[in-house]
């Protein structure tokens, strides 16, 4: 275990977590519950980092793909928790096919986070709670967001950034 100030790291499944205890306690309990699903693995080979924070969001391109977690997301159950890594897996996912093996070359944010990818990445969550047996509510909220896949806000140019920081979760 690794101590980054007063917040400590450790390893899970190839993931490192940083944040808490309670944080890191959490985190260790959607993995554990995310190694019960069969359709996860295609997306978390994509994560290499799970960082406690403010408000949450996937940083695919980094060296290091970080999905940083608001609190409202890990305080929340350890399946709809589950689900948010899914979730986020999936967009680092979408970022390295359509990145594939071309150095230095960014793709295109419509590749991995507009309309169209939000909506692949809640499919894929709501295949992952299902496979969790996730209960009703958790699944309904999934298909309501599914139908304004926006909800997030701007996926590109600045706005992007003022979307990101008027995130609650």
């Amino acid at each position: 275990m690794k101590i980054f100030g007063r917040r400590q790291s450790e390893i899970v499944d190839r993931i490192e977590i940083r944040g808490g205890a309670a944080f890191r306690a959490r985190t260790r309990e959607a993995l554990e519950l995310l190694r019960l699903s069969a359709s996860f693995g295609a997306a978390r080979d994509r994560i290499a980092v799970i960082r406690q924070g403010r408000r949450s969001g996937m940083k695919a391109w980094a060296v290091k793909p970080t999905f940083t977690v608001g609190k409202a997301t890990w305080r929340h159950s350890a399946v709809w928790y589950a689900g948010a890594i899914a979730h986020d897996a999936y967009h680092a996912k979408l970022y390295c096919d359509a990145k594939g093996g071309k150095r230095g070359e960014e793709p295109d944010n419509d590749a991995w986070t507009g309309v169209e990818a939000e909506k692949q990445c809640l499919a894929f969550q709501r295949q992952v709670l299902l496979e969790l047996n996730a209960d009703e509510k958790i699944i309904d909220y999934i298909d309501r967001c599914a139908q304004n896949p926006t909800y997030q806000g701007h996926t590109s140019g600045w706005r992007s950034w003022l979307s990101y920081l008027l995130r609650w979760w």
